[in-house]
């Protein structure tokens, strides 16, 4: 299974002593080539417009191999450079959400990416989104200060580049920046668990020689602005006498009935009822991931997992979980 994101609210604070060894942050910036569609300048991915970024995450295997410390790097090996910000416990906690997405094989270290002429901010505890073109307030948005007439700020729903094309500055107006930090968006809740959006399922199950055994699974329309993704997963894990769950391969299966019109022209319109099986502790299957959303969709799945796997059984022999989540949808 993959690891599980750690919570690194605290880990980087900094004395006053070691500030004066922090490089400028705007030195991360030199002058910015469009000779490559997309490149690391200074510790940041750079794409050279929207099209290359939209391609690339379409094909991500150019973004995946470049030698970058991206914040999906660093929460995997625990470390960090001496410029990485402080991750508050919500914060920690929103990330984690996004486990396993392109988007945080995308951003850096401080949660930035350069697209075009424009600098993009993510701050996934208020969801939004900060853009600006003056380079120079980066330290700022890191920092979490959006004050100035020059960053638009959008939401994590909003599909950004559509409206950055159409000219738009923001859908957060400037009076409203006072109320972020208790931002949050109402859901319609359709199931236990559910909303329009996210649909999850976690059950525990005794198993056999004091094992006991857990399937989480879930289908997701994410959204961060930039990046959009839907997605279902299954995960099976096991536990002993240690107060943490471990990954366990098993037979888990996924069977899907998606139909999903994308704001991207020539994507068009997408229908599928599939299913597919794996041996192994994770089973991911995406059906979406882009720079642009999607104006409709609709996602229903079904899983099925054993209990166990090469481990053991459930109490009481074989057993396996066998459901469907409620559906997530848009525009239906």
């Amino acid at each position: 299974m993959k690891k599980q994101l750690k919570n690194f609210g605290g880990i980087f604070l900094l004395g006053a002593t070691l500030s004066a060894c922090i490089p400028d942050q705007n030195e991360d910036f030199p002058e910015l080539s469009r000779d490559k569609g997309v490149e690391v300048v200074g510790k940041t991915l750079s794409f050279a417009d929207f099209e290359y970024y939209e391609n690339a995450i379409q094909d991500p295997k150019e973004i995946l191999s470049l030698d970058f410390q991206s914040i999906a790097k660093l929460t995997k090996t625990e470390s960090a450079s001496l410029n990485a910000r402080i991750l508050s416990d919500d914060e920690g906690k929103a990330i984690e959400e996004y486990e396993g997405s392109l988007i945080l094989d995308i951003l850096d270290e401080e949660k930035t990416v350069v697209i075009g002429e424009r600098l993009f901010y993510l701050d996934f505890g208020k969801k939004l989104v900060a853009v600006t073109e003056d380079f120079s307030l980066r330290p700022s948005l890191i920092e979490g200060d959006y004050d100035s007439d020059l960053v638009y700020l959008f939401s994590f729903e909003d599909e950004v580049i559509s409206l950055l094309e159409e000219g738009s500055t923001g859908t957060i107006l400037s009076k409203k920046r006072a109320d972020l930090e208790n931002r949050r968006i109402a859901a319609f809740y359709v199931g236990d668990n559910c909303d329009d959006d996210k649909c999850s399922y976690n059950r525990d199950t005794p198993g056999t020689s004091g094992m006991d055994y857990r399937i989480e699974a879930k289908h997701v329309y994410q959204t961060a602005g930039i990046y959009f993704k839907l997605f279902s997963q299954a995960k099976h894990m096991k536990k002993s006498a240690a107060p943490f769950y471990s990954g366990e391969p098993t037979d888990i299966r996924i069977y899907w009935d998606v139909w999903m019109k994308s704001k991207k022209n020539s994507y068009g319109i997408r229908y599928e009822i599939s299913d597919d099986a794996v041996w192994d502790d994770d089973l991911e299957k995406q059906y979406y991931s882009m720079g642009r959303g999607l104006e409709k969709y609709r996602l229903d799945s079904r899983f099925y997992v054993e209990v166990g796997g090469d481990h053991g059984n459930g109490a009481g022999g074989f057993s396996y979980w066998d459901f469907d989540l409620y559906r997530i949808h848009e525009g239906f």
